[in-house]
């Protein structure tokens, strides 16, 4: 294994080990009874790890080829998976997203993401000669859009991410730039059509304007979150001395723990974590334009994007430079769905690079 893919797992290893060190300190504050719950947690977390682990070997050892020949059944069973959740979903927080095994919670929309991926690293590998014409980006737009829009009923940060993701990767195979801006006009309609059909998201961008306008209300957790930065400083209040996870900021331990993680490590922490992930996604940039098979190129320009979209928006909305998404940071947010996901991506990413096997 090459010193930049070992470098790059290294990152990879260190993220994950601190999201679930950040985790751990967050929950072990709010709970009710931590002496009788402290295990409760571990246990939780170390299940979350092992099966992110486990995804993560099975990503790096597959047959990459096995996945895309499956890829048309794996998007029906994320279909029909998407639907269920309205069936049979759990609702949480006034959102049904997750169908619920008991033994964790899963997230059908965190799936969609790698599945969507590897289906248009196909479509792209398959037309890259016609993506120019409109008739053969017509038929894959229209499904992830479907695939976005069931999403976007009850996760719109999500759906967002999946349909920028595609978009560029689109753009990258060859579609028109004209054809580009077409659909994301017609995406943006699309937003505004959603936004306006529930009110708690038009309130959203209400308050993100002003946030401690109302800061007894609606704009609470954004405030909450400023003020966690703004109690960090330069060097921090130290490892678990945060007053913000003690039930002040709701949803410390997953979209919002970068607030904690910058009240308790300051800008010094908050920078390095940052730093992390621009040298995590750089190499990852480096990765995909030393591909030559060209699935290998788009699968990893997909997965290096997905992610490094997902970071840019979560840390936005923690900083208030946009509006609440509730949208995780990967690897370091609380959450089975996310981290198994993520852990996949990576997996498959240098599986990849590593089969290639050139210039590392």
């Amino acid at each position: 294994m090459s010193q930049a893919v070992r470098f790059y797992f290294g990152l990879f290893f260190l993220l994950v080990l601190f999201g679930m060190v950040m985790v751990f300190n967050i929950k072990v504050f709010v709970v009710d009874r931590p002496d009788a719950q402290v295990f409760s947690i571990f246990r939780s977390q170390a299940v979350n790890l092992v099966i992110a682990a486990i995804a993560f070997i099975a990503a790096y050892l597959v047959n990459v080829d096995i996945i895309r020949g499956s890829i048309k059944y794996l998007l029906l069973f994320i279909i029909l998976l998407l639907l269920a959740t309205f069936v049979i979903g759990t609702e949480v927080n006034g959102a049904k997203r997750w169908i619920n095994l008991h033994f964790m919670m899963v997230q059908p929309s965190e799936f969609a993401k790698l599945v969507v991926i590897f289906y248009l690293a196909e479509v792209i590998c398959n037309k890259r000669d016609r993506l120019g014409l409109w008739k053969e980006v017509i038929y894959p737009f229209s499904l992830v859009s479907a695939i976005v829009l069931v999403i976007a009923v009850e996760d719109l940060g999500t759906a967002l991410i999946i349909f920028s993701t595609s978009l560029v990767l689109m753009l990258m195979g060859g579609m028109r730039v004209k054809y580009f801006a077409v659909l994301l006009s017609f995406a943006l309609l699309v937003v505004t059509v959603l936004i306006l059909m529930k009110p708690y998201r038009l309130e959203r961008l209400r308050v993100w304007q002003d946030p401690w306008k109302y800061k007894q209300a609606q704009g609470y957790q954004q405030v909450q979150s400023e003020v966690a930065l703004g109690r960090g400083g330069m060097t921090g209040v130290g490892f678990g001395n945060s007053q913000r996870k003690l039930r002040y900021l709701p949803e410390a331990s997953t979209d919002f723990i970068f607030a904690i993680i910058g009240e308790e490590f300051g800008f010094v922490g908050s920078t390095a974590l940052i730093g992390a992930f621009l040298a995590f996604f750089l190499l990852g940039g480096y990765f995909v334009l030393s591909r030559y098979d060209p699935f290998s190129f788009y699968l990893t320009a997909g997965i290096v994007l997905m992610l490094g979209i997902q970071a840019a928006i979560n840390l936005g909305v923690v900083t208030s430079t946009l509006p609440n998404k509730g949208v995780p940071l990967p690897f370091i947010s609380y959450g089975g769905s996310s981290l198994i996901v993520s852990s996949l991506m990576v997996g498959f990413l240098l599986n990849v690079v590593v089969s290639e096997g050139r210039g590392y």
